[in-house]
């Protein structure tokens, strides 16, 4: 709960600044922010407005593709009917009437803009009769060859344009309607095609050329539609004369399509769009300009329309006989432009005018932070001047040409001047230096400052010579005055009168010579003493490895007298074990009288890998009890070295008992790794553990006397290790391994290289 609080608590603070943040911005900032406002509202909505524009361009191609292409899908379905009646019409079989029937009845439903399709024979005067009755009995009702008198329109429900026709060489009378006309009295069958106003010239066409498509057509049900021939020969090979192929007609296959089936629109299309069938400009004559319109319903608003373009996109009808075009047209409007994206444009134009605003304001609080700084600087430049006038020492200011622009009332004081005499006069003119028992020409220490660009003291024996003849001892130092750029600004000369300083050292000096004398005293004392603790302890770390052998071959003797049965070859190998290392002890204090007498060492041929067995010997017995397993590598043509054979196998040893301790740790999973390696002139013995390993902080300090890293070490068993390696001609060190743990390189010369001096 506390920390809930604290974290409300600072989210509080933290708004509160950020507040008070904004609050420096000054008019004009905020006002740029609102002008940036405004702009950034207006590109995104711009931004926004395109988007929509270029997706409505988008969709009108593909509408416009939808259209045209189910406009050709259902122009192609007619044609495949009406090849396929004629087809049915050719092959002269008296069942073509029931076969194009069950056609058309599959049909029906897969193309909804068939009116009606069927066969039309040409008949001629004397078969009228006759035809007539068969057409009666085969319909069940009167059927007669009429003419229609067109008034206004070409419809067909006025009842008093219907009369009988007249007397005729020929007739192309109305017989077959399928699927049926939208009627119930089917008053236009019987309608003479060749006389009829509307439909005669389409059919005489259609007669000289095969195929014709007739005007547009008002239908029974109020519609618009198209009328198609085909023209059926009584030969083969119909004449290429148009007279002639007139002649030679048997009749026609009529197909009635109803052109608001054939342009399909979905709801939403028929809202925003609008969509043409009109002539093309190279459509020959006798077409009609306009055969179908449907107009956009659902229209922009005056400002959309006043502001945005509307688009068309006109395509042909791929029909010899339809040299119609599709014109599919849209107003564009503001579609996305809802309220809400008006107002997420609104706030995601505030982020760059927010961020705007907020650097305004640091800047405004930069420009306060800059007027406080000029503010406490010109401050503490007076508090500076103040400090200057108030110390004893003598402070001058020079240029990079060494005119004086300030000096403090000390330096006035030293100098002898009045207030105001000294500023912007030349250093040499008002300051000479010089300097008593000078045995060579002493370089000016303002010049030399400058040249160097370091801090320069001056001489012991340099004296100030003023114009009152005196002379003054004087100590000081002359420092660079570096610009905020890094230029060389000038230079600050200090010193002072070192006649009181000298009178006070002088008392001082005898005093302390007296504490010096009797601290001396003391320390000598003290040195004796630490000198012989010192000698006790080397003595002590040689002598303990080899009473530590002996007192463990000792108990495994012990050990060995306990059992049974005991190993007398292994109790006589213990036994023999502690006489060598008492014979070693001897050698040791031997060695070490020696060393106190100064006696030289005695150096001989050694093999290397001979001494890191006898070592592993020694320590067999602690390896075994502490579990530790032992990795060597050993090289075998290693030449020999010259050194002292006990002091390298007790550095050896001592090295390994290290090993030892730093592996308590991981026991009984310890590796002590022995490696020897000839590298160049250089023989190396390498002796590594996988313990804790050395602090990075403490590997330049290990070799150091009296520093252990044990609680109850001496610190003394690696110096002298690294002495008697050194005395060898060899080098001891140190480090920590990638893997893990510690490791001790000796590097020894080879035996050909000269021998050290003992």
């Amino acid at each position: 709960m506390a920390d809930k609080h604290s974290i409300i608590t600072s989210l509080h603070a933290a708004l509160a600044r950020h507040l008070d943040l904004l609050r420096t911005a000054t008019p004009r900032g905020r006002l740029a922010c609102a002008v940036l406002w405004l702009l950034t509202f207006a590109l995104l909505l711009g931004q926004s407005v395109a988007l929509d524009l270029n997706q409505q361009r988008q969709e009108h191609q593909q509408v416009q593709g939808l259209i045209l292409s189910g406009l050709q899908t259902r122009l192609q379905e007619s044609e495949m009917l009406q090849q396929s009646v004629v087809d049915i019409v050719g092959q002269e079989n008296s069942q073509r009437e029931q076969r194009i029937r069950l056609l058309v009845e599959s049909l029906a439903r897969e193309q909804p803009q068939l009116y009606f399709i069927g066969y039309q024979p040409l008949v001629s005067h004397a078969y009228r009769r006759e035809f007539e009755r068969m057409r009666s009995q085969l319909q069940g009702q009167p059927y007669r060859i009429r003419d229609y008198q067109h008034q206004q329109d070409n419809g067909w429900s006025q009842q008093q344009g219907w009369r009988l026709a007249p007397k005729r060489p020929r007739y192309l009378p109305l017989s077959m309607a399928e699927p049926g006309l939208a009627s119930d009295d089917w008053r236009e069958m019987g309608l003479d095609l060749l006389a009829d106003s509307v439909l005669a010239p389409t059919a005489a066409r259609a007669m000289g050329q095969g195929e014709a498509v007739s005007p547009v057509l008002r239908l029974n049900s109020g519609q618009q539609g198209l009328a198609f021939f085909s023209a059926i020969y009584n030969t083969e090979a119909p004449s290429p004369v148009p007279l002639v192929r007139s002649e030679q007609t048997a009749g026609m296959v009529l197909q009635v399509l109803a052109l608001d089936k054939l342009v399909s629109l979905t709801p939403s299309m028929s809202l925003r769009y609008s969509v043409t069938l009109q002539r093309k400009d190279n459509a020959p004559s006798g077409y009609d300009r306009l055969i179908y319109r449907h107009p956009q319903q659902d229209q922009p608003g005056w400002l959309a329309q006043w502001l945005l373009p509307a688009m068309e996109i006109r395509k042909n009808l791929d029909s010899p006989y339809l040299p119609y075009e599709l014109v599919v047209r849209r107003q564009l409007g503001f579609d996305r432009t809802a309220p809400l994206e008006l107002l997420l444009s609104a706030v995601f134009s505030m982020l760059p005018a927010y961020l705007l605003l907020i650097i305004l304001a640091l800047l405004a609080q930069n420009r306060q932070v800059q007027e406080q700084a000029q503010e406490r600087l010109h401050r503490e430049r007076e508090y500076a001047m103040v400090a200057l006038s108030g110390i004893s020492d003598a402070v001058i200011s020079l240029d990079i040409d060494l005119s004086i622009r300030y000096l403090n009332p000390a330096a006035e004081t030293l100098l002898g001047l009045k207030a105001g005499d000294a500023v912007q006069r030349k250093l040499h003119q008002v300051l000479r230096l010089n300097y008593e028992f000078a045995r060579q020409v002493e370089e000016d220490p303002v010049h030399k400052a400058i040249q160097r660009r370091e801090t320069v003291l001056l001489a012991q024996n340099c004296y100030l010579s003023r114009n009152d003849g005196a002379k003054l001892l004087i100590e000081g130092s002359v420092s660079p005055l570096p610009g905020r750029d890094g230029r060389l600004m000038g230079a600050v000369l200090t010193f002072r009168d070192t006649a009181p300083i000298r009178r006070r050292m002088l008392a001082a000096l005898e005093a302390s010579e007296t504490r010096l004398r009797q601290h001396e005293m003391e320390l000598a004392r003290v040195a004796r003493i630490n000198t012989m603790g010192e000698m006790a302890s080397g003595i002590a770390h040689e002598i303990n490895q080899p009473l530590s052998a002996i007192m463990s071959y000792c108990q495994a003797g012990l050990s060995l007298l306990e059992d049974e049965d005991p190993d007398m070859a292994m109790l006589r190998r213990a036994l023999d074990s502690s006489v060598t290392q008492a014979s070693r002890a001897g050698q040791i204090i031997q060695r070490l009288r020696e060393f106190v007498i100064k006696k030289t060492q005695q150096f001989t041929p050694i093999n290397l890998n001979q001494v890191v067995g006898n070592a592993l010997n020694l320590l067999e017995y602690e390896l075994k009890t502490h579990d530790i397993h032992i990795e060597q590598n050993i090289c075998h043509d290693l030449p020999l070295v010259y050194a002292d054979n006990i002091q390298l196998e007790q550095v050896v040893l001592n090295l390994m008992r290290n090993a030892l301790d730093a592996m308590e740790t991981v026991a009984p999973w310890g590796r002590l790794s022995i490696a020897t390696s000839l590298n160049g002139r250089w023989i190396r013995l390498s002796i590594g553990d996988n313990g804790a390993g050395i602090a990075p902080e403490l590997l330049d300090r290990i070799f150091s006397p009296f520093f252990s890293t044990k609680a109850s070490g001496m610190g003394l068993g690696l110096a002298i290790c690294q002495t008697a390696i050194e005395a060898f001609g060899g080098k001891l060190n140190a480090r920590n391994k990638p893997t893990g743990g510690a490791e001790f390189i000796i590097e020894l010369p080879q035996l050909d290289a000269p021998p050290p001096t003992g």
